[in-house]
């Protein structure tokens, strides 16, 4: 490859994975937490409700005195049925204000069989959910802001890899330590990018057609289809437009026919949600969303039925798909990893705090590059880089810590779900602040030890909320009580590992450095 077209797409790597780097640390941090969404969700309700598995019976109940105590609800709603790890079962619907946003309702039955309608504490798994595919940013155009990003980070990918061929064999899988910071940090970034590579391209391509997809189907749907695409490919995607209310009354058929009927369909179906559209009317429609036995890449399944009858109206089965349903589902479960159990979910999970490194680090290389190494004067970018990226990326892993624990406080204190958004914020924006406060390496510094402090508090309130320290959970096999807690251990391990090690090398390190500082007095030996 000539040396003018490498350093083309040296340029290209470097400035788009700058300008995509630290909202995409934020997305993959975040995102590999919700790998665990269910197993989060199941955490966060410890001690908090019965964990008394309910019936079926229940969940008809349950629908009734929804549809009875508030009609609104009754154009659309979700019940999730009680499954390991959900004791009860649960109705959420989307109230839709005039301003175009949307307001949650969520019910449960209360132990003496009536509606429970409190606003619920239950908001952390959603919230870092929020920040996987908006890093933070409002709602209303962060998810097609993150799009854009992913597409900025396919082409860092692309040219990337075009940087590393030549050297391929020679440097696959080395890793320098030593006086060269910056050999061992491009080392590092290299290693990690290789052996990720495929699995990022699948996340880069993945979340660029759930973020902003829409954009290059709308041309298809206006001009091609004529509004009709939903209606030619819907039901082999498992969407149904639900058809206009007909103002006549139709009664519901029941949770266990609801099921039973999703089972004759799909003998295999496990039940995880089950959507009602103008329930109470004759026009009324009922979606079962599911999943099979672990045989495909896809294991999502949907069964849609008349919500009077039971007829059933389209089945989105992935062991018959089309080869187009087979490809936008797989990509789909890949991007969610609803596919091949916890072996899956964990390897996901490292992949993930893998990407986290991978954009911390290029922005570490890009720094290391452009410092001046017999100048104490470093460049101004190269420091307000430095500050941003500590702010940013530790203070993301701060804020996420904090939430954690926010999200106990707010059950047993506040009632106040917001609670935890405002922690994450707060703490987040005083990261940032206190990186530009400080010289580079003390901010970053008390930024890792900080996280460490939040994070090794987590198992410790914890054990005060739910009564069950680290050991009690894993002898009675709480276990994602107990993974949370031993997650947060070992991290908090981590977290303060790398803060001694930035301290480390800010006092030993070349001093001309934009990570260096000098000894305090109190610490330099007398002559």
């Amino acid at each position: 490859m000539k040396a003018s077209t490498l350093k083309t797409f040296t340029s290209v790597h470097t400035w788009t994975g700058l300008g995509a780097g630290m909202a995409l640390f934020i997305a993959f941090y975040a995102g590999a937490i919700t790998i665990f969404f269910h197993e989060l969700e199941s955490w966060e309700v410890y001690g908090a409700h019965s964990q008394v598995a309910q019936s079926v019976d229940d969940a008809q109940q349950l629908v009734d005195r929804v549809i009875t105590e508030d009609p609104a609800a009754a154009a659309e709603f979700r019940l999730y049925p009680t499954q390991e790890g959900h004791p009860e079962n649960v109705v959420y619907w989307y109230e839709r204000h005039e301003d175009g946003s949307f307001e949650e309702h969520r019910y449960r039955m209360s132990d003496s069989g009536a509606l429970d309608t409190r606003k619920s504490n239950e908001h952390l798994p959603n919230f870092i959910y929020r920040l996987h595919y908006t890093a933070g940013l409002p709602s209303s155009f962060g998810l097609y802001v993150l799009g854009i990003i992913c597409l900025l980070y396919g082409v860092a990918l692309v040219t990337g890899l075009l940087i590393f061929l030549p050297k391929f064999l020679k440097d696959l899988l080395i890793v320098r330590s030593g006086k060269n910071k910056k050999q061992f940090w491009r080392d590092a970034h290299n290693v990690v990018g290789v052996i990720s590579l495929p699995w990022h391209f699948m996340f880069a391509w993945s979340s660029a057609i759930l973020a902003i997809g829409i954009f290059f189907i709308a041309p298809f749907q206006l001009l091609v289809f004529e509004d009709d695409l939903l209606e030619l490919f819907g039901s082999e995607l498992g969407i149904i437009e639900a058809a206009e209310p007909s103002g006549e009354a139709g009664a519901l058929i029941s949770v266990p026919e609801i099921l039973a009927a999703a089972k004759r369909e799909i003998p295999t179906i496990t039940t995880t949600q089950i959507r009602y559209y103008n329930a109470g009317d004759a026009n009324g429609s009922i979606a079962v969303y599911g999943t099979i036995d672990e045989g495909t890449l896809s294991p999502n399944a949907v069964v849609t039925m008349a919500a009077t009858s039971g007829e059933v109206i389209a089945v989105s089965n992935p062991e018959s798909a089309t080869v187009g349903a087979t490809i936008y589902q797989g990509l789909i479960s890949l991007h969610f990893v609803s596919y091949g159990g916890f072996t899956a979910k964990w390897a996901n999970f490292f992949l993930g705090l893998a990407g986290a490194f991978l954009f911390y680090s290029g922005n570490i290389l890009w720094i290391e590059t452009r410092r001046k190494r017999r100048s104490s004067e470093q460049p101004a970018t190269g420091r307000f880089l430095a500050r941003l990226n500590s702010g940013v990326c530790i203070g993301c892993m701060a804020g996420i810590s904090a939430a954690f624990l926010a999200s106990r406080v707010a059950a047993e204190l506040v009632n106040r779900p917001e609670i935890i958004e405002i922690t994450y914020f707060g703490v987040f924006l005083a990261s940032i602040a206190w990186c530009f406060m400080r010289p580079v390496a003390a901010g970053t510094r008390d930024l890792l030890y900080a996280t460490a402090a939040l994070t090794v508090a987590i198992p410790v309130f914890d054990a005060l909320y739910t009564g069950m320290p680290l050991w009690t959970s894993l002898a009675r096999g709480h276990w994602a009580l107990f993974t949370v807690d031993a997650l947060a251990v070992a991290g908090a391990v981590v977290f303060w590992w790398l803060g001694r090690a930035v301290e480390r090398r800010a006092y030993n390190g070349d001093v001309n450095s934009v990570w260096a500082q000098p000894l305090p007095q109190s610490a330099v030996a007398a002559p």
